[in-house]
Formats: structure tokens, C-alpha cells, sequence
């Protein structure tokens, strides 16, 4: 059952990327959006690899919440798509379109998953674990494209990284269910906030003043956002007495 309804997501994740191939092809040429439908399905396969080990090892099953919530990892491979195409015209239509998905990842989808999940009865472990992994990939590669065709300077991404390598370090000692135990109350406030500036960062229509807001904001929000990651991990430790 979890092989049906994995493969059908995947066939859905993939097809979602062909409208958008073929539009890169358009604006951009053939050779762009060559290299745009070979990251982003490529990402879209290492994700679902992925996805499928963990639901094989929870026994778990994939509902229609979860299918939403992976769709976050398929604006995440549109991104890379954009990355890997060599376009970096924020104004152009790759810009507009690795925008759109970060919209779509970063406030449609993670505003609209969890509430949906607790009013149908749909939560579960496997969904808490795609949940908060699709926020920090989709994170991780928002930095990364703010900071390639965005404006950001390339700290903005140390942040993202720095919570994947204190989560392996965390690993060699306590469950991954355990690492982000009892959460402070101002890690969302803080990660929002991130993700605003990277959104800002991107957007195809930001005129002047945006910009200034962006410059202004940035070496004020990517250190707190790397204070907070490395607060959030020591209070896990000692919340576990480590």
C-alpha cells in the first residue's frame, strides 16, 4: 500500500515539473531547461527515495495530508531546477517561477498541511518528521538561491547548514524523534522571519525600497537565526540531560 501510494505521489511530484520545463524551454532556451528538468526531477527522486525508507521503517502509511506536505520538497526541486538551469535573472520568468514555489512551499502548503492534518485526524509521527525536514530542505535551498541570483551575502546560508550538521552530531547519541524535543516558543517567530527575508530577497518585483529593507534586515536576521539554532540544540541536550 505505501509502495502504490508513494509511487503515485512521485508520478504526481514529477508530472508537475513538466509544465514548468517546458516553459523554461520557452523563455530560455533548450539547453536551460534541459539542465531545469534534470535537477529538479532528479531532486524530486532523491526526495521520494528518501520518504519511502522512512514510511518502510515506521510502517507507516501515506495519506492525502502527507502528499500535500511533500509537494513543499517539489517547490524546494523547482528551486534547484533554477539553480541547476544556469538562469540568474531574478526578473525574468525563472525568477518569477522560483519565486512562485517558494510562495507555494514556504506559506501555502506549511500554513495549510498541519491544520488540515489535525481537523481530518491525519497526524502522525511520519508526518511530524516530513513536516519539519520539508521546512529545513526547502530552507536550506531557498539560502542558497537567495544568495545565488537574490543579492544575499553567502552567510545567509550558514544557518540552513548549521542545523543539519548539529542534527547529525545529535544523532550519535539520542533518536532523531528526540533531537528537537520541546521546542521554544520563539523558534517559529525566528524562522518565519528567515524565510521573509529570503522571500523578499527573491521577489521578482521588489523595487528600491524593498531592497533597502532586505539589505537593512539581513545582518540583523541571519546571525539570530544561527544564535537560535545553536540555543534550540543545547536546550534539547539538556532538556535530555546530555
Amino acid at each position: 500500500m505505501v509502495v502504490g501510494r508513494l509511487a503515485l505521489i512521485n508520478f504526481g511530484l514529477l508530472a508537475a515539473s513538466v509544465p514548468a520545463t517546458i516553459a523554461m524551454r520557452r523563455h530560455h532556451g533548450p539547453i536551460a531547461a534541459g539542465r531545469f528538468a534534470a535537477g529538479s526531477m532528479l531532486a524530486i527522486l532523491a526526495q521520494q527515495a528518501l520518504v519511502g525508507m522512512a514510511a518502510s521503517r515506521r510502517e507507516a502509511r501515506l495519506g492525502a495530508v502527507d502528499a500535500m506536505t511533500l509537494s513543499r520538497g517539489a517547490a524546494a526541486a523547482l528551486l534547484l531546477g533554477v539553480h541547476a538551469s544556469g538562469v540568474r535573472c531574478r526578473t525574468g520568468f525563472a525568477g518569477w517561477l522560483g519565486w512562485a514555489s517558494l510562495v507555494y512551499g514556504s506559506i501555502v502548503c506549511d500554513w495549510l498541511d498541519g491544520p488540515l492534518a489535525r481537523r481530518l485526524g491525519a497526524t502522525s509521527p511520519l508526518g511530524a518528521l516530513l513536516d519539519l525536514e520539508g521546512d529545513s530542505w526547502l530552507t536550506l535551498v531557498t539560502a542558497s538561491s537567495a544568495v545565488t541570483w537574490g543579492g544575499l551575502p553567502g552567510y545567509c546560508v550558514v544557518a540552513p547548514l548549521a542545523r543539519y550538521a548539529l542534527l547529525l552530531v545529535a544523532m550519535r547519541r539520542i533518536p532523531y524523534e528526540r533531537v528537537y524535543v520541546d521546542e521554544p516558543a520563539w523558534a517559529r517567530p525566528l524562522g518565519i522571519a528567515q524565510m521573509l527575508l529570503f522571500t523578499a530577497a527573491l521577489a521578482p518585483f521588489g523595487a528600491t525600497g524593498t531592497r533597502l529593507v532586505v539589505r537593512l534586515a539581513t545582518p540583523i536576521v541571519a546571525p539570530f537565526q544561527l544564535l537560535g539554532t545553536v540555543l534550540i540544540y543545547r536546550r534539547s541536550q539538556r532538556v535530555l540531560g546530555i
